[in-house]
């Protein structure tokens, strides 16, 4: 990108329709062609942030006129048809070809026909990509080459970061591997590129110092677009209310509004439910999301179905009739509860803020930085739920993340694999730092816990700030040098590593990851 692409100083659009404040823009008078990349039109996180945040954006890029979504599969018409309405009569075209999707260490090369239809989506005067999760690790040609693809074409790329694949997807590694690079460095160098055409987007305000470290002010957060949040009608809340009274019989009943991931930590669900003085009942949302996490689930669920545990799996995956709407479910618990060990931008904690739900959650960074940003605390989030461990059961534990980090050893960079982690046989242990075998142990003794058991509280988030400034977090970027440093990523992936090789519950098993 030429200094002659940088926004005049007199230019109409100067306000908005900017990439950064000091960096290269759209030019004046031309037409733009938006280039949305992901693997897959699946329900998830990112596909909500294309729904509800491309509106927004090509209503900032005043100067769009195509949308192309450039994707792996496209399996969910009625929501490219939405999409399509939302943009009040902006062409949407949709190109897709296996290799723009999720590809194994076997697939390294992209076929032809696919980087011929990049190269046709790339071609034309203005043409701005905005790449989501390609740091993800999930298909590593594509992040090698696209932002080559993009400098040579003159196009500028917006790399959306929702998720890392060095943040405990470690099986991820093996396909760097085959790609033909076998040092950390040059890999993270590629997952984290740099130039005068790329802007990075993160979503968590926590990876915004060490990902600025590497790319300079062409880095920045962005957080994700928040959904209109309205309180349903009291009939629809009674309604929901009733249909979970159906499911969970009676007591309080606490909703879990999460998929069946091990990192999820439901068993620590459990356990605080149990300390509770009055009856309750744990009910979760979603069922498993892949093969890989159905092992763990079918477990918990055959410990809660044996030991008569007050537990709903999965009430809005298995089918049940006249589901009520989310919002509704939402308002109808008496208490929301997210005791996950690592979490992505956080919006449930924001939605029981907005309904002023109870919620009881862990305290983790990445959440916490995020809701900081946006106005929103979390005073009754705790950061561990320490428990005691007899003999038997931190012998048990020892040994089976022995015979787990057997088979993970293998897989994890030279750089990383120092040995299994060591497991304390101190009186105290975090319980989310265990097996979920040896969690599901622990809850079969019904014992009590060493100190009170945390309860839900209502998150505090007052009104005046819950107006959501998503779009402008685009355009309206602090002053400074975009000139990236290159500096290395190495620290702060160590650092990231110890905190997973802490909790067994984020570990793959057999190649799969949570």
């Amino acid at each position: 990108m030429t200094k002659a692409n940088a926004w005049p100083s007199n230019s109409p659009h100067r306000d908005k329709g900017r990439c950064l404040d000091d960096g290269p823009g759209l030019l004046e008078g031309g037409r733009v062609r938006l280039v949305v990349f992901h693997y897959h039109d699946r329900p998830g996180g990112v596909r909500q942030v294309i729904s509800r945040g491309l509106p927004r954006l090509v209503e900032r890029l005043e100067r769009v006129v195509e949308v192309v979504l450039l994707m792996g599969e496209m399996t969910d018409p009625a929501w490219v048809k939405g999409l399509q309405a939302s943009l009040v009569g902006l062409p949407l075209r949709v190109v897709t070809h296996r290799d723009f999707g999720y590809l194994s260490g076997r697939d390294q090369v992209l076929a032809g026909e696919a980087v011929e239809q990049v190269h046709e989506c790339l071609s034309g005067p203005e043409v701005l990509v905005w790449a989501h999760n390609l740091s993800v690790g999930r298909n590593v040609p594509m992040l090698r080459h696209l932002p080559d693809w993009c400098a040579a074409a003159g196009a500028r790329l917006w790399l959306h970061h929702h998720d890392w694949w060095w943040d405990g997807r470690w099986a991820r590694w093996a396909d760097w591997q085959a790609s033909g690079l076998t040092d950390l460095e040059e890999a993270l160098e590629y997952s984290v590129p740099v130039g005068p055409h790329l802007r990075h987007w993160c979503v968590n305000q926590a990876d915004l110092a060490w990902l600025q470290i590497r790319a300079g002010a062409a880095a920045q957060w962005v957080g994700n677009p928040l959904p209109e949040l309205a309180v349903p009608d009291k009939s629809e809340i009674q309604a929901a209310r009733a249909w979970l009274q159906s499911l969970g019989g009676g007591g309080r009943l606490w909703l879990a509004p999460v998929r069946a991931l091990r990192r999820k930590n439901l068993a620590e669900a459990l356990l605080l439910a149990q300390q509770q003085d009055e009856p309750t009942c744990l009910l979760t949302t979603g069922g498993p999301s892949s093969p890989a996490e159905v092992p763990a689930w079918e477990s918990l669920c055959a410990a809660a179905a044996r030991h008569h545990w007050p537990l709903v799996p999965g009430v809005l995956a298995d089918g049940r009739s006249n589901c009520p709407l989310l919002p509704a479910l939402f308002m109808a618990a008496d208490a929301l509860v997210m005791p996950s060990l690592q979490e992505g931008f956080g919006l449930p904690y924001l939605e029981s803020a907005a309904f002023g739900k109870p919620l009881l959650a862990r305290a983790l960074p990445d959440v916490a930085t995020n809701l900081a940003a946006l106005g929103c605390t979390l005073p009754g989030a705790y950061p561990s739920l320490p428990v005691l461990l007899d003999q038997g059961h931190a012998a048990a534990e020892q040994c089976r993340r022995l015979a787990v980090w057997q088979i993970l050893g293998p897989q994890l960079p030279p750089e990383l694999n120092a040995g299994p982690p060591s497991f304390s046989s101190r009186d105290l242990v975090d319980f989310g730092g265990l097996t979920l075998e040896t969690q599901l142990d622990f809850l079969s003794k019904g014992g009590p816990l060493p100190f009170s058991a945390p309860g839900p509280v209502i998150p505090d988030w007052p009104s005046l700030s819950r107006r959501d400034h998503w779009a402008d977090r685009f355009f309206h970027a602090p002053a400074g040098s975009p000139t990236p440093s290159g500096a290395s990523l190495l620290p702060e992936v160590r650092r990231r590593f110890h905190y997973w090789q802490q909790h067994p519950l984020l570990w793959a098993v057999n190649g799969a990851h949570s």
